[in-house]
């Protein structure tokens, strides 16, 4: 999954087969951008995540993800904002630091 274009228009659908056929049902969950539309999905209880398929769309391309790869790309720095910070560091001694700084 090489540059993800999270500013891209998606889709978050709902897909259910139907029970006395081969069809499949799509129902709309969500529209907006596929960054919003992960965390919307990451906000889901995770019995609700499953059955769930993200599309997104480009001027050029189509890209559909499922629920392991919709959790992929939560996972990828780019979502998470993780560049040489640990998510765990305590922001009590960031600021204190800052202050002395100032000081």
């Amino acid at each position: 999954m090489p540059d993800i274009q999270w500013d891209s228009e998606a889709s978050l659908m709902r897909v259910t087969p139907a029970a006395t056929s081969a069809e499949i049902f799509e129902e709309l969950v969500a529209r907006g951008t596929l960054y919003e539309l992960v965390g919307a999905f990451l906000e889901l209880p995770p019995e609700q995540q499953d059955g769930l398929l993200l599309r997104a769309a480009g001027q050029d391309w189509t890209e559909e993800y499922d629920s392991d790869a919709i959790r992929e790309l939560a996972a990828r720095p780019e979502y998470i904002g993780v560049y040489g910070a640990y998510d765990t560091a305590d922001p009590r001694e960031d600021t204190a630091a800052l202050r002395e700084a100032e000081s």
